[in-house]
C-alpha cells in the first residue's frame, strides 16, 4: 500500500499532471527535491504514471465483449492489449469474459476496425461492439485525498481559450504520441525528439490543452490504494434522461468510464470498488438517485490488463507501455502497397 505522502502527491498530479515540483511543494508541504525522489520511485516501480488522452470531441470509441474458449480469456485480453487503438482491456465474469475500450479519430475509422481490420485471437467464440453515442466521465478522475485548501492550491487555471481554433494536425498527432510514453516529459525532451525548440513545444501543448484537444492524467496502481475491486456494469435509461444520469453517473468518484452506446442497454460503467460490498452500496445509491435508470447486467473484473496504454500486473503496476494510439486504427484500415512485401513474404 502507498504511504499518506504519497497518496497526496499522486492527488495532487491527477489535479495538475504536469505541475512542477517546487509549485506543488508549498501545497504539499514538502521540498521539491523530496517530491521529485518519491515521484521518480513511484513511476520506477510501476506504482503511478502520466499520461496523455484525447478529448471525446477528437475521438471515437467502442466498447468489446468477448466470449472466450475456457481458460483463454487472459491470453485474449493479453492479444489485445498489444493493439495502440485498443486503450484498455479487462477479463470479467459473465457470459463475455474480457471486454475492450477501442479508439479511432473518426466514425469511418472506428466502423473500418469493428467490420474488417480488428484481429480477433482465434479463441474468441463471440464479441459483440458497441459504439459510444457520448463519453460522459472516467477519462480523468483522482483519489481525493488532499483537502479543499490544497486542492484549490494544486488546481491548474482554466486560462483563456485560444483566439484560433485550428484543425489537429500532424504535428498535433506527432506530440500527442511522443507524450505517449511519459506525460510529464520535458519540453526540452519533447523538442529533441519532433525537431523543434522547446518554446514551439510549450506553446502547441498550452493551445491543444486551452483547446480541450488533450488531458493529462496520473494514474496509480489501484490496488496500492484501496481500490481492491472493480466491476463492468450495464444499464438501460430513457433516451430522455440519458445525459443527465451519464454525467452523473461519470462525475462519481467510483467512475473510471462512462459511455452511452445505442441500443436497449444504453450506458456502459466501469466502476473501482474498496470491495464486493461497496458494490451493493453503489447499486442502492444508483437506484434511489436515479430511479428511471435499471441496472440490467452487472460483472466483477478479475484482473486489468491494460489501463490507458500500461499494461498492468495483478497488482495494478505498470510493467509495459503500449502507448495509445487512435491513428493506429487508419493504418490498420489501409490496404498493404502492391509495391511492398508483405511480412515474411521473402521477397527482398
Amino acid at each position: 500500500m502507498l504511504d499518506e505522502t504519497d497518496l497526496a502527491l499522486v492527488d495532487a498530479l491527477q489535479l495538475n499532471p504536469r505541475a512542477s515540483w517546487s509549485s506543488l511543494a508549498a501545497a504539499l508541504e514538502l521540498a521539491p527535491i523530496t517530491l521529485a525522489r518519491r515521484w521518480e520511485r513511484l513511476a520506477g516501480n510501476g506504482a503511478a504514471w502520466v499520461t496523455v488522452a484525447l478529448s471525446d470531441r477528437r475521438m471515437r470509441g467502442a466498447v468489446l465483449e468477448l466470449s472466450c474458449r475456457p481458460g483463454t480469456a487472459r491470453s485474449v485480453a493479453l492479444a489485445l492489449a498489444e493493439l495502440p487503438h485498443v486503450s484498455t482491456v479487462g477479463v470479467t465474469t459473465g457470459r463475455f469474459q474480457v471486454f475492450a475500450l477501442v479508439l479511432a479519430p473518426t466514425l469511418p475509422a472506428i466502423a473500418d476496425v469493428l467490420v474488417h481490420s480488428l484481429p480477433v485471437p482465434a479463441d474468441v467464440t463471440a464479441l459483440h461492439s458497441y459504439l459510444y453515442s457520448g463519453l460522459f466521465g472516467g477519462v480523468v478522475w483522482r483519489l481525493g485525498v488532499i483537502n479543499r485548501a490544497r486542492t484549490e492550491q494544486v488546481r491548474e487555471p482554466a486560462g483563456p481559450p485560444p483566439a484560433q481554433i485550428r484543425p489537429f494536425g500532424e504535428g498535433d498527432r506527432r506530440l500527442f504520441l511522443a507524450l505517449g510514453h511519459d506525460g510529464r516529459r520535458s519540453y526540452n525532451d519533447l523538442a529533441d525528439e519532433l525537431g523543434t525548440s522547446p518554446q514551439a513545444v510549450r506553446r502547441r501543448l498550452d493551445r491543444l490543452r486551452r483547446h480541450g484537444d488533450i488531458t493529462f492524467r496520473c494514474d496509480v496502481a489501484r490496488p496500492l490504494t484501496g481500490w481492491g475491486s472493480m466491476a463492468f456494469l450495464w444499464l438501460s435509461v430513457p433516451d430522455g434522461d440519458l445525459p443527465a444520469v451519464g454525467r452523473a453517473l461519470g462525475a462519481m468518484p467510483e467512475t473510471r468510464h462512462c459511455s452511452g452506446v445505442p441500443g436497449p442497454a444504453n450506458l456502459a460503467l466501469v466502476i473501482s470498488l474498496h470491495s464486493l460490498e461497496h458494490l451493493d452500496r453503489l447499486l442502492e445509491r444508483i437506484v434511489r438517485e436515479h430511479p428511471t435508470a435499471m441496472v440490467v447486467d452487472r460483472r466483477v473484473v478479475l484482473q486489468q490488463v491494460k489501463v490507458h496504454g500500461r499494461i498492468v500486473d495483478e497488482q495494478g503496476r505498470s510493467v509495459r507501455v503500449v502507448p495509445v494510439d487512435p491513428w493506429a486504427a487508419l493504418d490498420a484500415a489501409r490496404p498493404p502497397r502492391a509495391d511492398v512485401p508483405a511480412p515474411g513474404s521473402g521477397r527482398s
